[in-house]
């Protein structure tokens, strides 16, 4: 087993390498910049990207040690209002809307007024000549049942490794445009995942990061009752590579892990191989508008998709104690256009596909897709208002069908 994993992982990272190569086309001179505000959350850099200067806005010393320390984050509020009984009153997410045959089918609609996506972050960094340069960050919010408090991101970055919990290496945040909606893109691969990564800017154009995961999200679906447990004897290992031009930029990447049952002293075990490629990409178009996409296909990784999380979606154990894996696919496409200087336009829509073997639960999300259009006003740097419209449908495995429609206004103070 242990030959075939590493033998795939090496087939798989070759096949991204094609999307790499540079042309005369190209310019060096320019490299895309992508505005701050124009993504949902910072780009992941490593202490060694980060610190190219000590310039460290809206920070102070820690007296007395070579540290300084930044408080960050926002305050958002959010007004929704359901048109068809979702089950989910925080987030739109695709396995929330009411199929044909389910109790909740026909629901009426309702609002819900939350803040809880509120969130804090501590950003500490150490500038030091002849140290290796070192950067803490933490964050938290309330998204949770009775808002408690969660952990989101806690790593380390040194040198041009990142050590601890953040985006997957395979998350691409800056392929869909902004969301109000905090399932943001249905179709998006990727979560968070503890982890240690190497970062190294090969070329002004290309950059390679190899991460070593762990997979919290297992998936296995066991509707038999058998004995045992899904568990963890390897690591996924994942292989990412960032193209930059002019205008735009693509992302490249493969992982590989290993799913396993572990059926105990009396249960059945089995294992199957995990796998999924993705690419993604925004293009800039003159200085007002912006497409993006992700399109991501493998085998046994449907947790993986934001629209399949907590479905039991990488593979079914049946009935003989074997496992089942599932093929999934998804993709999403996006289009930003800014009216005026603080007024903008997002659109996203994304669609998914899971291959359910005939022992999957009847009701489980097989394919379906969400869109979102939204309007959003930023009063400056902190302040911004914003409406969202969102509508969705699901086919379950025994071809039930739902749909739903959403709208979505918030307000929101960052700091």
């Amino acid at each position: 087993m242990l030959k075939y994993y590493f033998f795939n992982i090496a087939l798989i990272l070759s096949s991204t390498a094609f999307a790499q190569i540079e042309t005369s086309k190209d310019s060096t001179q320019n490299q895309l910049v992508i505005p701050d505000k124009d993504v949902k959350e910072d780009i992941l850099k490593t202490a060694s990207e980060a610190f190219s200067s000590t310039d460290f806005p809206g920070s102070w010393p820690m007296f007395g040690t070579d540290l300084r320390l930044k408080l960050g984050g926002y305050v958002k509020a959010d007004f929704l209002y359901d048109l068809d009984g979702t089950t989910d009153k925080s987030q739109f997410l695709l396995s929330t809307i009411p199929v044909r045959g389910e109790p909740e089918y026909g629901n009426e609609g309702y609002i819900s007024f939350i803040a809880k996506e509120t969130r804090v972050n501590i950003d500490l960094r150490r500038f030091a000549e002849n140290k290796i340069p070192l950067q803490l960050f933490i964050e938290g919010d309330f998204f949770t049942d009775g808002n408690r408090f969660r952990l989101r991101h806690a790593y380390i970055t040194a040198g041009d490794f990142i050590i601890g919990q953040t985006w997957t290496t395979l998350s691409f945040l800056g392929s869909m445009a902004a969301m109000i909606d905090f399932a943001a893109g249905d179709a998006l691969f990727g979560g968070r995942s503890v982890q240690i990564r190497y970062q190294n800017q090969l070329s002004e154009k290309v950059k390679l990061a190899v991460g070593v995961e762990y997979l919290s999200s297992l998936g296995i679906e066991n509707s038999n009752n058998l004995e045992g447990q899904a568990n963890v004897q390897l690591p996924l290992l994942a292989l990412r590579m960032d193209y930059k031009w002019k205008t735009g930029i693509l992302w490249t990447g493969a992982s590989l892990a290993q799913l396993r049952w572990d059926g105990g002293p009396a249960g059945p075990s089995d294992q199957t191989v995990q796998w999924a490629l993705v690419i993604a990409g925004r293009q800039y178009i003159g200085d007002n508008n912006y497409f993006t996409f992700n399109f991501n296909y493998g085998d046994a990784y449907g947790e993986n998709i934001i629209a399949f999380a907590g479905s039991n979606a990488n593979a079914v154990l049946n009935a003989e104690g074997k496992l089942e894996s599932m093929l999934a696919k998804s993709i999403m496409a996006g289009f930003m256009h800014r009216w005026t200087p603080k007024l903008e336009s997002n659109f996203n829509y994304a669609y998914g596909w899971l291959d359910s073997p005939d022992s999957r639960a009847p009701f489980s999300l097989k394919r379906g897709g969400v869109g979102h259009a939204n309007l959003i006003y930023q009063f400056d740097k902190n302040f911004s208002i914003g409406a969202e419209y969102m509508w969705g449908e699901q086919r379950t495995t025994n071809d039930a069908y739902g749909a739903a429609h959403r709208i979505q206004t918030m307000a929101k103070f960052e700091f």
